[in-house]
């Protein structure tokens, strides 16, 4: 009887959810969390050390956290395309401090407080290589010389990168929802109906005033746009929290990321013959209704990795839903503990 209430109510808070999608919906829902929101101050979400890394004149915003004097190592979290650092999810960083770990995030180039590139063109674009090196310049400053990595998404992709050209740096390698190679032909492509979606928000919401409504429900309608299947309870409050803190706290939101971090992915290639070089110990993990990356992604990188471990979740999608950090948690920690 507990199970069938608790699936009715998660059924209900996913039908909920997918009502937020609908404009009119959303607008009334997001007015009303603003209203909420204005009678609270946003909180901090910055509490480590934080400081620049230089890569060749681009500067790097970097995060330094750790609990205790001597820790086992240090793990880097590399974000996804066009998310800044504060996107990690708390539970899972708290859930690696408390470990005895040092954790180091920042925001990628393009980004929050790293530099944004001015001077960016299609003929003039970087790559993930050269996002790669910006990693390295923030564990170069930090003169970390072994560090783990955690990346999900396109930070997945920056990590493979780094775990095939910089192997005796790497303890161990961690990727989520991620791909090494996007626009292989071959593979199973994206949800063409959330891909539309996605490209009329984007082309809505850079040909409108930087409003704070409008800019907050851009990025959540964003933030919800990839979700699974599997009962979604959606933390909206903090979420709004994230948004408003990017806004008036930092420098906002750069427009112009996505495609930046588009062509990067694109300019880089595949690294599928490259992957087979990897020695790392290396943990794979994705959603099985990720309609953004198809899970078929990591299975591919799981044949080419020696070694390798393969997780699928069931009913996760292109995000961390509350739902699957503490599934997503007792995964990586073994292995970082096993490898350090």
């Amino acid at each position: 009887m507990l199970y069938i209430l608790t699936f009715i109510i998660g059924l209900i808070t996913f039908k909920v959810y997918h009502s937020l999608l609908n404009d009119n919906v959303l607008e009334k829902y997001i007015e009303k969390l603003i209203s909420n929101a204005t009678f609270k101050e946003i909180p901090e979400l910055i509490k480590g050390k934080t400081g620049f890394a230089n890569n060749l004149g681009v500067k790097i915003f970097y995060e330094d956290l750790c609990l205790c004097e001597k820790p086992k190592s240090t793990v880097i979290l590399i974000n996804g395309s066009s998310e800044s650092l504060i996107q990690w999810p708390d539970k899972m960083v708290r859930n690696i401090l408390k470990n005895d770990f040092r954790v180091i995030r920042f925001d990628n180039r393009g980004l929050g407080m790293s530099d944004w590139i001015k001077d960016w063109s299609n003929s003039n674009s970087y790559s993930l290589n050269d996002m790669a090196l910006d990693t390295l310049a923030v564990a170069n400053h930090l003169k970390l010389d072994k560090f783990h990595l955690i990346g999900y998404s396109m930070g997945g992709m920056i990590s493979q990168i780094l775990a095939i050209n910089y192997p005796e740096k790497i303890l161990s390698l961690t990727t989520l929802m991620s791909s090494a190679h996007v626009f292989d032909p071959e593979a199973k492509k994206a949800d063409s109906k959330r891909l539309g979606q996605l490209r009329k928000m984007i082309y809505g919401y850079r040909n409108k005033k930087r409003e704070l409504k409008k800019a907050l429900k851009f990025h959540f309608k964003l933030s919800h746009l990839w979700v699974g299947s599997e009962n979604y309870v959606p933390n909206q409050e903090k979420e709004l929290e994230k948004v408003l803190y990017e806004i008036k706290k930092r420098n906002g939101y750069n427009k112009k990321a996505f495609y930046q971090h588009k062509k990067a992915i694109k300019n880089s290639g595949s690294r599928y013959s490259k992957l087979k070089k990897i020695k790392t110990p290396t943990l794979i993990i994705h959603g099985s209704d990720d309609l953004l990356i198809k899970a078929s992604h990591s299975k591919k990188m799981a044949s080419l990795i020696h070694g390798c471990k393969l997780y699928i979740i069931k009913g996760m999608g292109h995000d961390f839903n509350k739902n699957f950090k503490n599934r997503i948690n007792s995964i990586i920690l073994p292995h970082i503990l096993r490898n350090s």
